[in-house]
């Protein structure tokens, strides 16, 4: 990220309370806000689901958006969303960007699972996320991205999008770092030509997963995003 974010916009902190994972502090300022329901899926399921979303429903320019969790040792939690991310029109140089930081504890899990971005028409947007673990964590990640709003005739044709993934290990040993940069049709004509690639796709997916406890569902996952075709 080339701006630095003074202060989080949102933090989340899960422990285990009577056994189950549960959320022990939650805060949030605008632009930021959080949903966590009471109940999903199996009540046999000790899961803690966090949905995050933005007020006026999307990313708008200029937006500075960074998350903190903490999932403890032992717990689960999943981070997800309600809809795909929009991320707006750019006005003049300004961009936007999210960071999420998370600390992952030992036989913990956290599955970071949104719906796509979908940036408008000349968005720049960059998402950086920090994830820190030890030896027996697990994480997945679900990191995608839609080719623009097709219903009004847009079709990679923001400006930019950047994603970086890291994933450290205890005492900030890196792990896994991976960076995606996609150049769309409103950027320059001479970075557009590195992104060719993506001119006949509907989205672009990319996917991690870290642990013993995602190796059961791992292959499934694969042949999900096949059918899918994304």
């Amino acid at each position: 990220m080339e701006s630095k974010i003074e202060a989080a916009t949102g933090k989340l902190v899960v422990k285990k309370v009577g056994g189950k994972s549960t959320v022990t502090r939650c805060f949030s300022k605008y632009p930021l806000k959080f949903i966590i329901p009471n109940k999903v899926g199996s009540s046999e399921t000790d899961a803690v689901w966090v949905y995050t979303l933005t007020y006026g429903g999307g990313i708008v320019s200029g937006d500075s958006i960074s998350c903190e969790i903490t999932v403890a040792d032992a717990c689960t939690a999943v981070l997800t969303t309600q809809a795909s991310t929009k991320v707006y029109k750019s006005l003049g140089s300004k961009s936007s960007e999210q960071i999420l930081e998370a600390k992952i504890g030992s036989d913990a899990l956290l599955a970071v699972i949104p719906d796509p971005v979908t940036c408008f028409s000349t968005a720049r947007y960059s998402q950086k996320q920090i994830f820190r673990v030890v030896l027996d964590s697990s994480l997945v990640i679900v990191d995608w991205i839609t080719s623009g709003r097709h219903e009004s005739g847009e079709k990679w044709d923001f400006e930019l999008y950047r994603s970086t993934n890291h994933i450290f290990l205890e005492g900030d040993q890196p792990l896994f770092l991976d960076s995606c940069c996609v150049i769309g049709v409103a950027g320059t004509r001479e970075h557009y030509q590195h992104c060719r690639t993506y001119a006949g796709l509907p989205s672009y997916c990319d996917g991690h997963t870290l642990g013993a406890k995602t190796k059961a569902n791992s292959n499934t996952s694969a042949r999900k995003c096949e059918e899918d075709d994304v």
